[in-house]
């Protein structure tokens, strides 16, 4: 198993530090947070896609962007300023009704200060 995978949640996991079984299948807490960030891809490191997070947990995010990303892309996450530079995998991308679309990124290692902007 490389960084990027996880187990399958067959309906829930449980949190090894509750011990409690978690029915969505994640095995940390989001926390609702609004950072700018910025997306860069292998393919065109000259350019940054500016995002926004809509919640984040140590190993992953929901982030909105106005592009459609495909899954399984890898992009590397960082701050509206560049400060922060974090390779990132797409698990999921949905659209949203005002055209912009809204993705799931996971994380190899953690984010632990995720208020940097």
């Amino acid at each position: 198993m490389n960084d990027f995978e996880q187990p399958q949640a067959t309906g829930g996991a449980i949190s090894e530090k509750s011990g409690q079984l978690r029915l969505d299948g994640r095995n940390e807490k989001r926390v609702a947070m609004a950072i700018p960030v910025c997306l860069v891809t292998a393919k065109d490191l000259l350019f940054a896609y500016h995002a926004i997070t809509e919640n984040v947990s140590p190993h992953g995010a929901r982030i909105i962007t106005r592009r459609r990303w495909p899954l399984e892309e890898r992009p590397r996450l960082a701050s509206s300023s560049g400060e922060l530079g974090t390779p990132a995998r797409i698990v999921y991308c949905e659209p949203l009704t005002n055209g912009n679309y809204c993705i799931g990124l996971r994380f190899p290692s953690a984010i632990t200060d995720w208020k940097f902007t």
